[in-house]
Parts: structure tokens; C-alpha cells; sequence
């Protein structure tokens, strides 16, 4: 198989990545990294189509991006609740005198 569709083939495994990062499927996108890594390992990039690189980069960049956003909600989200159980606390402290 030629660099170029080597790289397009990653490219569709990459896209795949993408949706499961946006649908929150975690499982699914480490599977199909899994799939991804040894295929790309491969790749020379001095004889792929620069476009190509470009379309791989990109796509990976919104892949981090969906990842970032996730980790922050779920941050967000346990924050708020240890708020919430400390004041459940504190308000059990008061009321037991």
C-alpha cells in the first residue's frame, strides 16, 4: 500500500476517533488508537502528501480538544459534588449540636 493510502486509511480510523471523543465513548477511542498506532508507526512522512499530514493533524488536535473539554466538565462535576457533601456535612455537624 502506498504512503498516501496508508495515510488515508489512518485518516478514516482517526475520524472514527473523532466521533467517539465527541460521543464520550472512551473505550472506542482507545480501541481504535490501538488499531491506529502500529499503522501509523509505519507511515514515512517525508513521502506522504502533505495535505494528508495536515488533514491527520488537524484531526487530532479536535480529538485533544474533546478530550480537554471532557476532563474539565468531569473536574467541574466532582467539584460541585464535594461541595454539595461538605455541606451536607457541615449542615449535619450544626444539627447534631
Amino acid at each position: 500500500m502506498s504512503e498516501n493510502a496508508e495515510l488515508a486509511a489512518i485518516i478514516g480510523i482517526t475520524r472514527a476517533m473523532l466521533d467517539a471523543a465527541q460521543a464520550g465513548c472512551w473505550a472506542e477511542l482507545g480501541r481504535l488508537e490501538a488499531l491506529r498506532a502500529p499503522r501509523l508507526a509505519r507511515v514515512r512522512a517525508g513521502d506522504a502528501d502533505v495535505n494528508l499530514l495536515h488533514e491527520l493533524f488537524a484531526l487530532n488536535e479536535r480529538i485533544t480538544g474533546a478530550a480537554v473539554a471532557s476532563r474539565d466538565a468531569a473536574a467541574l462535576a466532582w467539584t460541585q459534588r464535594l461541595r454539595s457533601l461538605r455541606g451536607a456535612s457541615a449542615y449535619l455537624d450544626v444539627a447534631r449540636g
